[in-house]
């Protein structure tokens, strides 16, 4: 534990929602952001803008971050979210999934600077609280160029900048270029925050070490798995046990169907049930009936049963049980995003 580290929980669209973020929030996440806002969705009032934006009253501190690449929409959005009570805004100028760079959003950007820039300056005119930015290195082994374009986002005025260290092009995967973060942390006069691969303690470190950041961001490793805020902050590295996987997934589970109605939560769900119970000894069987559930009852008769059951000692036919450290380093993570992003912070110390 290092106690001069600040973390963060991406915005990861599909997975940061209220329900999620409440179950890292009881492990000493403070800095949180929502799922990627699309600012055309919020102009034409799509019917997923509740939930993306929702807030609960216990939450500390939270981010919105938006997405898009008409600066007329965008300042449209953003006049709309400063009624909203979030603490600041994110730009996604990182997430490298095929649907958002269709669009000319997200890291797609990253091939217009000067569109990026202006669409910057757009969100710096309107926007009343801090706004930070989100975006990925321009090159593994040459950092003038990552440099250059992130001093140009210092000059629009935003009060913050996250990095994730890849290419888009490698989406998630491949080594981090710490030391290209690292250029640009030390060219920077605005707090930077480090972005890619944690999954463990010795991840962060690696990455703090590399980069030379104290702000850290957690995408992808708190899927499934809000314990890695315990192991981060607190420094309790145990893996979590049954009965604590089964009090997160339950309450996961039923925040969902609190905040969407029954059908969408558990189509959004399923792979969330999943990301509890794979790599951790539970049965294939009751894996596979979870992975089809579609209303709380079924989902609650397959949930006690595993419940009763326990992870097994020896798996039904795949090496799915956990490492001694409690890490799921079998298991494939979800595409969790950055653009699903991973996005930071702002004013926070």
């Amino acid at each position: 534990m290092t106690p001069t580290r600040t973390y963060f929980l991406a915005p990861l669209a599909g997975y940061s929602d209220l329900p999620f973020r409440r179950c890292c929030r009881r492990f000493g996440l403070v800095y949180a952001h929502t799922p990627l806002l699309d600012a055309g969705a919020l102009l034409h009032h799509d019917s997923e803008n509740r939930e993306i934006l929702a807030r609960g009253d216990d939450e500390p501190w939270l981010a919105v971050q938006l997405m898009g690449c008409r600066p007329d929409d965008l300042r449209q959005a953003a006049a709309i979210l400063n009624d909203y009570p979030f603490d600041a805004l994110d730009f996604n100028m990182g997430c490298p999934v095929r649907k958002v760079m269709q669009r000319n959003a997200g890291a797609a950007l990253l091939k217009t600077p000067e569109l990026a820039l202006d669409c910057v300056r757009v969100l710096r005119d309107v926007v009343k609280k801090p706004l930070t930015v989100k975006t990925r290195i321009l090159s593994e082994t040459d950092p003038d160029a990552t440099v250059r374009f992130c001093l140009a986002l210092q000059d629009c005025g935003i009060d913050g900048l996250t990095i994730h260290g890849r290419l888009p092009q490698r989406i998630y995967a491949g080594p981090v270029a710490m030391a290209v973060i690292k250029a640009v942390r030390e060219a920077l006069s605005i707090p930077v925050t480090a972005n890619g691969g944690i999954f463990t303690a010795a991840d962060a470190d690696a990455l703090a070490t590399g980069s030379g950041c104290d702000r850290l961001m957690v995408a992808r490793g708190a899927i499934g798995n809000p314990w890695l805020f315990r192991e981060l902050i607190q420094g309790l590295a145990a893996a979590p046990t049954h009965a604590e996987i089964c009090a997160m997934l339950l309450q996961q589970v039923a925040g969902m169907v609190e905040l969407y109605d029954e059908e969408r939560a558990f189509l959004a769900g399923r792979k969330i049930i999943l990301s509890y119970l794979c790599g951790r000894g539970y049965r294939r069987r009751l894996r596979a009936q979870m992975a089809i559930v579609k209303t709380m009852a079924e989902f609650l008769a397959v949930f006690r049963q595993i419940e009763a059951e326990g992870p097994l000692a020896a798996t039904d036919g795949v090496s799915d049980t956990p490492d001694l450290a409690g890490h799921r380093s079998d298991v494939e993570q979800p595409p969790a995003t950055d653009g699903v992003s991973d996005t930071p912070d702002q004013h926070v110390p």
